[in-house]
């Protein structure tokens, strides 16, 4: 075992020479042996620091597993770390499954361990069968080719030096070592998924395929090299397809339409996990829904997935977003020159010289002076609304404006519209009104810059 676990961290680069590493001790049999394992490896000189969490689930079963990984600790010289957390109120707070909020905290925990014994890494004793049954997991739930990618071997500060030894290697090294570990009683608990998987779909697989947890974590590994190639060139066409606007995501969906289909899949996760910060509840089923929906011959439209993210098309534009910033309204008062900054923009405002004027910025607009009276009001769209686009002599409502210009349904609620003595004077980055243009032979005009706009 030790064998493989040199050759495993080798191959993934794992450790350096003399590093700090914060090792997740469970008690059980593969976290034992990975701390034996890893406090072995006397040629790369590790400090290393046993790190173990309470998750407050099973009592008295906790605290002996608490006292078993201090003594083992202890036998080899090295630092021990305990914390303690209250795993079922979090899962309660949170709407988390036991899993999910034990995970969560487990790895909160671990981050303060770094960060408090300034260690460069953390080492989990995932394994072949872990592995295995993640990607079957995965598969059950629905995930793509990132998802079925797996466990990946190092994540930022994190590795996993026993991901390529198998659970019953595990417990040979530690039984013709004579060390001894402790069962975990929610290992067996039906509860979990993942134990469903264990105790009973890997059994039945590997009646079809003795070696069926080798073929599915090899599966992992030629999928997880696909899905970072495919990554790369996504991210490419990411910078060419969207631009980040606030917490929102703006793009071009005729831009979209010409990428390939292995290509905009992976676009979309990538846009989507930016606005939600994580894949977590969202599976291939949803990417394919969305994209079919942003491939289809309909206008307008949105498309609703997990954790509150919204996909929004209209004309050539593509808007991902939280559901709760779809539609936001704002009304603001500028009381005079200066530079004025609210949420939703940023806008200057002062008097210049008829000479200094840039007339090639759509995002600048001037103003005759003797039209204009302060305060400015700054708001979003209402029905009803009209003004005079300039050069034109009558007025026009802005929902028919907007549908000329072919701005999109869900943007024409961010555009800013500034008012001036009741009237509309601008609709800002886009058009001013007519009434309110500078007239000639003028010294001074008033001039209004618009600074990150929500809706371009």
């Amino acid at each position: 075992m030790l064998d493989r676990v040199k050759k495993t961290l080798k191959k993934y680069k794992m450790l350096t020479q003399g590093e700090k590493v914060v090792l997740g001790v469970s008690g059980g049999a593969d976290s034992i042996a990975m701390l034996y394992a890893l406090n072995d490896l006397i040629e790369y000189g590790l400090d290393l620091i046993v790190a173990h969490l309470n998750h407050g689930i099973r009592g008295d079963e906790a605290k002996r597993d608490a006292d078993f990984v201090k003594e083992t600790a202890k036998s080899l010289g090295l630092t021990f770390v305990y914390g303690e957390v209250d795993t079922l109120k979090f899962k309660e707070e949170q709407g988390l499954s036991l899993e999910d909020a034990a995970r969560t905290l487990r790895y909160k925990f671990f981050d303060q361990v770094l960060t408090k014994h300034y260690a460069t890494k953390l080492a989990t004793a995932h394994t072949l069968d872990d592995q295995a049954e993640t990607v079957l997991m995965r598969l059950i739930r629905g995930s793509g080719s990132k998802g079925l990618s797996g466990i990946p071997p190092v994540s930022s500060s994190m590795i996993r030096p026993l991901i390529d030894t198998s659970r019953s290697e595990i417990e040979q090294f530690l039984r013709s070592k004579k060390i001894s570990w402790i069962n975990d009683s929610t290992n067996e608990s039906k509860e979990f998924l993942r134990n469903k998987i264990r105790h009973d779909l890997i059994p039945e697989l590997e009646t079809y395929n003795p070696q069926i947890k080798e073929t599915l974590s090899r599966t992992a590994d030629i999928l997880r090299s696909e899905e970072e190639f495919i990554s790369k060139q996504a991210l490419k066409h990411f910078e060419e397809t969207f631009s980040t606007n606030k917490s929102e995501l703006i793009g071009n969906l005729k831009h979209y339409r010409t990428i390939d289909k292995s290509l905009r899949f992976s676009l979309l996760r990538l846009a989507v996990e930016k606005i939600a910060k994580s894949l977590k509840n969202i599976s291939s089923i949803h990417i394919t829904a969305a994209d079919d929906f942003l491939l289809s011959d309909s206008t307008s439209g949105e498309v609703e997935i997990p954790e509150g993210i919204v996909i929004v098309k209209g004309y050539d534009t593509i808007l991902i977003t939280k559901k709760s910033e779809l539609e936001h309204e704002f009304k603001y008062s500028i009381q005079s020159p200066g530079k004025w900054s609210f949420p939703e923009f940023e806008v200057e405002v002062s008097i210049l010289k008829t000479d200094t004027l840039d007339e090639n910025n759509e995002s600048v607009a001037y103003f005759d002076t003797e039209s204009i009276d302060f305060p400015i009001e700054a708001r979003n769209f209402k029905p009803g609304d009209r003004f005079s686009p300039l050069g034109m002599t009558s007025s026009k409502k802005l929902q028919d404006y907007f549908t000329d210009i072919k701005l999109p349904q869900f943007l024409r609620s961010r555009v800013p519209i500034f008012i001036s003595k009741g009237e509309i004077m601008w609709l800002g980055g886009i058009r001013i009104d007519d009434r309110f243009k500078v007239k000639e032979k003028k010294n001074e005009v008033l001039m209004m810059k618009l600074l990150r706009p929500r809706w371009s």
